[in-house]
């Protein structure tokens, strides 16, 4: 299917950041299909599924900055142009 289009966020986390094996707490973003702990400079990788560069910025700036564990966030977006 062209056109879809998809994103990877990455998370800096601060003290208070979410601890354990548990990470259930994502179900409640349906957006996020995939999160991966990572190394360096970033603590967390979030893959999202959206509609549009726009709808990825809702996501970042009222759902995952709201939290006050998320120290900065980077984004980047792909869109679909082509596909076997």
């Amino acid at each position: 299917m062209s056109g879809k289009w998809t994103a990877q966020v990455n998370v800096k986390w601060t003290k208070d950041a979410p601890q354990g094996e548990n990470w259930d707490w994502l179900k409640d973003w349906s957006e996020v299909k995939w999160a991966w702990s990572t190394m360096g400079d970033w603590d967390m990788t979030l893959w999202v599924d959206v509609t549009s560069p726009a709808e990825l910025e809702n996501f970042v700036h009222t759902k995952l900055r709201s939290k006050n564990w998320v120290a900065d966030t980077k984004s980047t977006w792909t869109k679909e142009v082509w596909a076997a």
